[in-house]
């Protein structure tokens, strides 16, 4: 018995509904956004190494319990305008 070679083949689709939520995902968040976060992440470090560098009495423990408060805290207020 010889097969139809006439029938076009079947190509599978891919899911529909995964994509509108990864393009929905990705338009949340924009390049401001993220260029806002990494800035805040290099202040902390950088506010940090000033801090031990200028404050040499200071314990470094204490330094960074201030640095990651004020860090935070920033990051509540930015996660909270990203919402």
């Amino acid at each position: 018995m010889a097969k139809n070679t006439d029938a076009p083949a079947e190509t599978p689709r891919p899911a529909e509904s995964s994509q509108p939520k990864a393009e929905a995902a990705r338009e949340d968040v924009s390049r401001a956004q993220i260029w806002a976060f990494w800035g805040v992440v290099a202040l902390a470090v950088i506010t940090a190494r000033a801090l031990n560098h200028l404050l040499p009495g200071v314990s470094e423990s204490v330094i960074e319990r201030w640095v990651m408060l004020g860090f935070g805290v920033c990051m509540g207020i930015f996660l909270l305008k990203l919402k």
